[in-house]
């Protein structure tokens, strides 16, 4: 009977989630729906910081287990445009403070090998992603597995960042290389 109590607490836990994901997503974009939006994320167990403004829907892989919510952390005053996909299953992306991010850009943790083996597939690997305070991520950029985007960096619109971007340096392109430094304010 405990383990019946058990499994229904954790589906009833899950759904409660999902239902404030899905309330979340649901909310017009413009607007206090943008900071309420925050909230709603809140409840659904993400840590997010204060002053946090969310335009649009998130597109979170939809496991919904504890760790997958958990793993996403966003500092105060960040900015996240429309239609920004957080995949982290197994892994964690931290979002810094002050950190603004364009629509549709793609946080991905996980990717195969290369090799199809037929006992296991690709398989999986899965590695923390962590941006840093003060970067600015172009419109449609990707961010792969293992990077750390360090302070003040600048991503592009359309990149494919592979590689760690070091601090007040832009990078740009498929898959990103550094065009300049940023001057230091």
């Amino acid at each position: 009977m405990r383990g019946d109590q058990g499994r229904t607490m954790k589906l009833l836990t899950a759904l409660t989630r999902h239902i404030f994901m899905s309330l979340g997503n649901a909310m017009p974009t413009y607007g206090p729906f943008n900071r309420m939006r925050a909230s709603m994320y809140r409840k659904a167990g993400m840590v997010i910081g204060k002053d946090v403004t969310i335009i649009g829907p998130l597109n979170v892989e939809m496991s919904l287990n504890e760790e997958t919510i958990r793993g996403i952390s966003i500092g105060d005053r960040a900015y996240l445009n429309a239609d920004t996909r957080l995949a982290c299953r197994n892994s964690r992306i931290s979002i810094g403070v002050d950190v603004q991010i364009g629509p549709r850009v793609s946080f991905e943790t996980a990717t195969h090998g290369l090799v199809f083996e037929p006992e296991f597939g690709r398989g999986l690997d899965h590695q923390e992603i962590r941006i840093e305070n003060k970067v600015w991520i172009g419109a449609g950029a990707t961010i792969l597995p293992g990077v750390t985007i360090h302070e003040a960096a600048v991503v592009a619109a359309g990149a494919v960042v592979t590689k760690d971007v070091p601090a007040y340096t832009l990078v740009g392109g498929v898959p990103a290389r550094k065009i300049k430094d940023i001057e230091r304010t």
